[in-house]
């Protein structure tokens, strides 16, 4: 399907509007226009997962073809959340970070049409980010996020033929249907705020979107958004603009639906493990659209499109040499768990998980001695997801990409505490502690190690990572070999390839096998 979306697009201040057309529909009636859209969210493995039941982009792009022969009135959207985390961005390939490539060469194979900026793009640096999007063939829209250039701000863009190309604030579209009939649709994409970075500069996104309704309205027949921020906020968002039709959202990882205000929310389980297909309506004379919804499950019912599959097997072909020469096993199944392990950001950075439990656990488990207590940083946690069943050696790198030494640190009771309240006072970003040993009661705000409370005066035995210890955790600087409050460190040695203290993720493995 040839498709123009960017034409005469004007930019006006920092709010611009782009026109396009669309072929003809099949099956639309003298009356009425339909639009489709295939809709994922949250999506950071192209493979499929769970044994290869579930998800992958090769799937996705099947269905997508389906639907274009039903109607080639049809867009292919991602409501954010694709360029990180996933396993394979943290290994090189050709001498360069992969930080991403591996999606945009599967999305662009699919051939998605519309993206909007989720909280992960950001996890990338400015030059990687930018590489990332020169080399994507599908739209971008940003109402809300700005490049910040050394205080300037302007439109994220991407270099075409030469050429920059700014994010549109807005777009326009036009659909007809086998009688000419014609209808514009407007479109809108947000992001909230969670990813601080210096080059990023977030505009209120609910103000960002009134007021770029509010310019759409007179301009088109009715008007979506791709929303990345909290349920509650899209359910607010819909209260304040009754007159949208539907918010694709993202950043929740499990699939949901409902109307607020005859507004609908939708959103797809991460992963593409689902995808939502909208069918929206258009009446050209009584000016009404109607919607309907389908949640259609990615699974190994829907044959895999043997072009993208090509793009999938080669990231995975070299994946798996990555992940041969880190000395893992990826199809080796350390355990089988029936209750799913909570690895969301949104979960593990505000509160404690099963995940966080099970983690930490294992860092008591793998000391060279008793420990008093175990901590570590809930930003080492890096899938973003929920995982049950057969647990394999590359879920647990998909957890933990990072690895990392554990050590074991003799501290001061004082610089316990200290470590403890700097957890809690980082709630909300990775440096929130997970833990063993330890309870707080909140009420009077004392600790417990081991159910005693906590003495300033005691010297207590952790284990923790090495990378907290380097103080290069969030808010964490005070914490380095030199401090004094730091009595002794041990330390695994490096060249003992059998101490799995010098990587994290064989400590959490050892302990799942024992499970």
């Amino acid at each position: 399907m040839n498709k123009l979306f960017f034409y005469g697009c004007l930019m006006t201040a920092l709010l611009f509007s782009c026109k396009s057309t669309q072929p003809t529909a099949n099956k639309a009636s003298d009356k009425t226009v339909e639009i489709t859209f295939l809709h994922v969210n949250d999506v950071y493995e192209i493979s499929p997962l769970e044994g290869g039941k579930v998800g992958g982009m090769a799937r996705v792009a099947t269905l997508r073809k389906e639907l274009l022969q039903k109607n080639p009135n049809t867009l292919t959207v991602l409501a954010g959340d694709f360029l990180n985390p996933a396993l394979i961005s943290t290994f090189k390939y050709e001498g360069k970070s992969i930080k991403g490539r591996q999606m945009v060469e599967a999305m662009n194979a699919v051939g998605f049409d519309w993206v909007g900026l989720g909280n992960h793009e950001f996890d990338l640096d400015e030059a990687d980010l930018q590489k990332r999007i020169d080399e994507s063939k599908f739209n971008w829209l940003a109402s809300n996020a700005l490049q910040n250039k050394k205080g300037v701000l302007e439109p994220f863009s991407k270099t075409v033929d030469g050429v920059k190309v700014p994010f549109p604030k807005t777009a326009i579209l036009s659909f007809k249907n086998a009688q000419g009939k014609s209808v514009k649709m407007g479109m809108f994409s947000i992001v909230l705020p969670s990813n601080k970075k210096d080059f990023v500069y977030y505009g209120d996104f609910f103000e960002s979107a009134k007021n770029t309704y509010d310019i759409l309205k007179n301009e088109c027949d009715f008007v979506v958004g791709i929303t990345h921020i909290n349920k509650a906020d899209d359910a607010k968002l819909a209260e304040m603009l009754p007159d949208v039709k539907l918010l694709m959202g993202g950043h929740d990882h499990d699939n949901m639906i409902e109307t607020v205000k005859g507004v609908v929310i939708a959103k797809a389980d991460a992963n593409a493990k689902t995808a939502y297909v909208h069918t929206i309506s258009y009446n050209t004379e009584t000016k009404t659209a109607t919607i309907k919804s389908d949640l259609r499950k990615i699974n190994d019912s829907i044959p895999q499109d043997s072009a993208v599959a090509t793009v999938v097997k080669k990231w995975d072909d070299i994946m798996d040499v990555a992940i041969v020469k880190a000395g893992m096993d990826k199809n080796d199944v350390v355990a089988e768990v029936t209750e799913p392990l909570d690895g969301r950001e949104s979960s593990m950075r505000n509160g404690h998980t099963n995940l966080g439990d099970l983690i930490a656990q294992s860092m008591t488990a793998a000391a060279s001695k008793p420990v008093d207590c175990s901590v570590f940083n809930s930003g080492s946690v890096r899938i973003d997801d929920q995982i049950s069943g057969k647990i394999t050696q590359l879920d647990i790198m998909r957890i933990l990409p990072f690895g990392g030494k554990i050590v074991e640190v003799a501290m001061k009771g004082r610089l316990l505490e200290r470590i403890l309240e700097t957890g809690l006072k980082n709630k909300g970003n990775g440096g929130f502690l997970q833990w063993d040993k330890i309870t707080h009661d909140d009420a009077k705000n004392e600790w417990f190690i081991n159910g005693k409370l906590l003495d300033v005066n005691q010297d207590y035995y952790v284990s923790i990572p090495k990378f907290m210890m380097e103080g290069k955790e969030t808010n964490f600087g005070y914490l380095t070999y030199q401090n004094p409050d730091v009595i002794k460190v041990t330390e695994s040695d490096e060249k003992d390839i059998n101490d799995i203290r010098n990587d994290v993720r064989k400590v959490l493995i050892a302990y799942m096998k024992k499970m």
